[in-house]
């Protein structure tokens, strides 16, 4: 999990009824930060809105947010069915090896996974 003290700077709505936000880090951040950030494109984000004009002024409980979210699976339906297969064999690799995986470890395991995936399924083809 990464905080980020940020500003929201802009935002508009989209025909599906959800909302791009815009937003600037109040702070520097160096360029581990931004590679942390760039690694987390596509993971879920959670965005705490204050009344504060000073990030650092604002007491968040993070954990005390995170309970409290309520249930939402509008992320998942958002994704085409090979997304979320995709996902779930990132997933799936991550559980497996203990770590995140690497490009290449992930683009292995992928493929290896479709083709077993789709030998089963020509095989119970030819069984009918």
């Amino acid at each position: 999990m990464k905080v980020i003290q940020a500003e929201l700077k802009n935002y508009s709505r989209r025909a599906d009824e959800s909302v791009s936000l815009k937003l600037d880090s109040l702070l520097q951040l160096t360029s581990k930060d931004i590679a942390e950030i760039d690694s987390r494109r596509g993971d879920v984000a959670f965005v705490v809105l204050t009344d504060s004009t000073v990030g650092n002024v604002v007491d968040v409980d993070v954990d005390e947010i995170l309970k409290n979210l309520p249930e939402n699976d509008l992320y998942d339906n958002h994704k085409t069915p090979s997304q979320r297969l995709r996902n779930v064999l990132y997933v799936q690799l991550q559980q497996k090896i203990g770590s995140k995986p690497t490009t290449e470890e992930f683009a292995d395991y992928y493929k290896r996974s479709m083709e077993a995936m789709i030998s089963k399924i020509k095989a119970t083809l030819e069984d009918l």
